[in-house]
């Protein structure tokens, strides 16, 4: 008696299935010994008509060894899976774009932007250009640009840019459909031989890797600035090539071979991927928590931009949060050089662990919820591991090595995938370098991880399983068990060395849960041993029904509470960062509202001080802050420091800021600022001024005099434009606006008002002369006293004396540098006038009776005075010299 063939079976491999003799079948064999193989081939009974003959279709004849025939759909494939990959890229880039534009108004960059003109390129491409770089950078692509310029003194410069990361999204999408399309060909072609399906899928990748890095090449950014020469910015690269041609080419013949039929060679390599479809379980059932709610998170904090763009980080960032709750340490490193500035070399390296990420603004209790996730995911895969593989597993090393090993491969690939890197050199002058990346021990957290899942598989999910919905149960032990089944009773596929022993369990086999196989057991081929999850289960009670529907519900209720809870303060405290005040103190900065900064920075200046940190002359103050950016944010403690890149009028600057918690709480850690950008104006004036206008808005000022200078104020300013000028109600001084400029990169400004004075101080000064020449002309004496003239002579010999004006004098108002820091100003005699005396002299000489006769006499009119302006008025101060 022998097996019918099996049509379906033997296409493409004919061999594959000789006449097997009939087998009896075991006493203790029931309907459900063979859940998971409703495609297994039982022998068939004996024929009831032997001697009748049977009609048969002709044989088909074996396939060609290369069918040419299977390339066009395979390639076909490699252009669909491409063109998908990119139409998704391109979807995400629109999203970015409208999240950027969400958070920030628009996107459009600024006039007075630090980039230079030209080097951003033009709007309308850039979405298929950034999506064509996606795409070949999710294939392992490096992006990049090289550039090369003239520098005064030191020759031609080459320098390079470059950044790697890869969008697992796009990768995953890319694998997908080169895998769909390969079920998809093994449907249309299933006869097609091994050669035949190798070159298929050798075609399927080559036309994808084609599309993908001539489409990133062709579309690669262009860029340009003044003086520089910038190759366009792309990622077709050796990784790219390399990187899209495996994957599509792995992912074709796996869509393919899925479809085979099944043989033992089938069920070996089957029963090596079950260990990688439980960790597969483990990755799916922590990310499918962890990255929503570090969208959610990260969405919070940096708004629609950072949300919008989830597509391009939020895989690889999930990555990084497998390896931080599962204990694995997240290395960063960095460097900087600058040849001419010693101060800006710097360098160095941290690491941080999932409990302990205080340095990003996340509290601990944070960090601890990843390892209880991943705990609950190992628990998860616990059982299904348990049901998945059987309750056989022998305890030797090679029954508990599949599963750790499995995990330390996945370890390893994620601690690879997580890489990001940023590279800048400029040949000896400059150089930037970080990254980012889970370390290589990543693979020993895994591999522990690995064993302790292996460990509750055997002694903690026996008992949790039969809690399993009967169902799921069903079609989690379905989908593991196969031909295969009794590989795993001696641990590994090798052993399965005949029909006959592969199924009787061997020394230290456990059945059902840890119990030791029985000798019934032991006697009956391990393909027909029932899963103890499957066996019947006593019906609930209805009390018993709604005690567990109860429990379970609470327990779901209150796990959904404190999740919610959990991600509600992580995003109270994410927001209210120590990067917060800061975003909110240059903002504020940027708006022009001085008296906001203040309110959230501690600027340690006396209030008579704070006459310029006014709305009223910040809000006028040209070339403020027009951008900003937060580089890096590290808590220690009760303190921390963030980092800043802060933007004005085409100038970059760090600027590093110092905060402090004032009174935390549960909801924040009310960070306050310790420092603030703050400059210092000094205005000065070549005379003694009382007040001056800057924007706009009249200030007092003083100046300290030390008799030969004046030193005007030193005032607290914030970055920005000021005019400084006199008052507008200043009648007898006039100067010239002076326009100062308190940069990010120097934070000093210097006024100096030129000083000079009015024509009405000019007249009044004049009118002022005059009048006191008048009252001097009305003195009687020979020599007034303060008067610009006067004759030799005494009263005892001249009588009835009398001064008129002959020639009236004219004036300047001259600098006299001599008298600075009092007046700065001298009235002079510029033409001299003349005064004549008249008068009667005794002619006696003193000798006999007086003899009086008429006389006169004349005299010069010169003078100068000192002339101030004080209170409104002006004043001579006057001098004979």
């Amino acid at each position: 008696m022998t097996d019918q063939p099996q049509p379906n079976a033997q296409q493409g491999q004919p061999e594959a299935h000789q006449a097997q003799p009939a087998q009896p079948v075991p006493a203790q064999t029931t309907p459900q010994a063979h859940p998971a193989q409703p495609e297994a081939h039982p022998a068939q009974p004996p024929q009831e008509h032997p001697s009748q003959p049977e009609a048969s279709a002709p044989t088909p004849g074996p396939p060609p060894a290369l069918d040419l025939k299977t390339l066009l759909p395979a390639a076909a494939v490699g252009a669909i899976a491409f063109v998908g990959t990119y139409v998704v890229a391109l979807a995400m880039v629109a999203l970015a774009i409208a999240g950027l534009a969400m958070g920030q108004g628009s996107f459009v960059a600024p006039a007075n932007s630090a980039i230079p003109q030209g080097l951003i390129p033009d709007p309308a491409q850039i979405p298929f250009q950034v999506a064509a770089q996606w795409v070949a950078m999710s294939q392992f692509g490096t992006l990049g640009a090289t550039l090369e310029a003239t520098v005064p003194f030191m020759g031609s410069i080459h320098g390079s840019v470059s950044t790697f990361g890869v969008p697992l999204l796009f990768t995953a999408i890319s694998a997908a459909l080169c895998f769909a399309g390969g079920r998809f060909t093994a449907r249309k072609t299933p006869r097609a031989s091994t050669l035949s399906q190798w070159v298929g899928a050798l075609a399927s990748g080559a036309v994808f890797c084609v599309l993908a890095n001539a489409v990133a090449a062709g579309l690669a950014i262009p860029l340009s600035a003044p003086n520089l020469k910038v190759d366009p910015a792309t990622a077709f690269s050796v990784g790219s090539v390399f990187g899209s041609f495996i994957v599509a080419t792995l992912a074709f013949a796996a869509g393919r071979g899925s479809l085979l039929p099944r043989t033992n060679r089938w069920d070996v390599v089957h029963s090596w991927l079950r260990p990688v479809a439980a960790v597969g379980v483990h990755y799916a059932l922590f990310l499918v928590i962890a990255i929503p709610a570090a969208i959610i998170v990260v969405g919070v904090r940096f708004g629609w931009s950072a949300t919008l763009s989830a597509s391009l980080w939020a895989p690889t960032a999930g990555l990084d949060l497998v390896g931080l709750g599962h204990l694995s340490p997240l290395s960063r490193s960095w460097s900087s050089r600058v040849m001419f500035s010693s101060s800006s070399n710097t360098s160095g390296s941290d690491l941080s662990l999932g409990m302990n990420l205080a340095e990003f603004g996340i509290p601990a209790w944070a960090g601890w919820l990843l390892v209880l996730l991943a705990i609950a995911a190992a628990l998860c895969t616990s059982v299904f591991w348990h049901l998945r593989r059987g309750p056989i597993a022998t305890n030797g090393t090679r029954g508990w090595a599949p599963l750790p090993a499995a995990y330390l491969a996945a370890g390893l690939v994620t601690a690879w995938l997580s890489i990001a890197t940023v590279s800048v050199d400029l040949s000896n002058i400059a150089s930037v370098h970080g990254n980012v990346m889970l370390t290589p021990l990543t693979g020993l957290a895994l591999l522990a991880w690995g064993l302790v899942v292996e460990a509750s598989s055997r002694y903690v999910a026996p008992h949790l399983a039969p809690y399993v919905p009967l169902p799921l149960a069903r079609r989690i032990v379905a989908n593991g068990q196969g031909q295969s089944a009794a590989i795993e009773a001696v641990g590994s596929p090798g052993d399965a060395a005949s029909p006959d022993t592969a199924g009787t369990p061997g020394a230290g086999a456990l059945v059902n849960g840890g119990q030791q196989a029985t000798s019934a057991s032991a006697s009956a081929p391990a393909a027909t041993l029932p899963h103890p999850a499957l066996a019947p289960r006593k019906p609930l009670s209805p009390r018993a029904k709604r005690t567990l529907v109860v429990t379970v519900g609470a327990g779901a209720v209150l796990a959904v509470l404190a999740i919610g809870a959990a991600i509600t303060l992580s995003v109270l405290k994410g927001s209210n960062g120590p990067d917060k005040p800061v975003t909110g103190y240059l903002q504020a900065l940027v708006d022009g509202q001085a008296s906001k900064a203040l309110s959230l920075s501690d600027p340690n200046v006396a209030n008579e001080q704070r006459v310029l940190l006014d709305d009223a002359v910040y809000s006028k103050a040209a070339r403020r802050i027009d951008g900003f950016s937060i580089i890096s944010t590290k808590v220690n403690g009760d303190s921390a420091t963030v980092v800043a890149e802060v933007r004005q009028s085409g100038r970059k600057q760090e600027s590093t800021f110092s905060l402090r918690k004032d009174n935390p709480n549960l909801l924040g850690d009310n960070w306050k600022l310790t420092s603030a950008l703050l400059g210092k104006l000094t205005i000065s004036a070549d005379v003694q001024l009382h007040k001056a206008t800057v924007n706009g808005q009249d200030i007092p000022v003083s100046f300290a005099s030390n008799g030969y200078s004046l030193k005007g104020p030193q005032l607290p300013v914030l970055p920005g434009e000021y005019t400084i000028e006199l008052p507008a109600s200043e009648k007898y001084l006039t100067a010239q606006k002076v326009v100062v400029l308190v940069s990010i990169d120097d934070y000093t400004g210097m006024a100096r008002l030129d000083v000079e004075p009015s024509e009405a101080l000019i007249t009044e000064a004049a009118a002022q002369a005059d009048a006191h020449l008048a009252e001097c002309l009305k003195s009687t004496e020979a020599r007034p006293q303060d008067c610009p003239f006067g004759i030799y002579a005494t009263s005892s010999t001249i009588r009835n004396l009398r001064w008129a004006l002959v020639k009236k004098p004219s004036y300047r108002l001259a600098q006299d540098y001599a008298a600075s820091g009092t007046s700065g100003w001298t009235l002079r005699t510029d033409d001299r006038g003349e005064a004549k005396a008249d008068f009667e002299r005794d002619r006696s000489y003193g000798f006999g009776t007086p003899e009086w006769k008429s006389d006169s006499s004349s005299s010069s009119v010169s003078f100068s005075a000192k002339v101030s302006v004080q209170n409104g008025s002006v004043r001579l101060e006057y001098s004979r010299y």
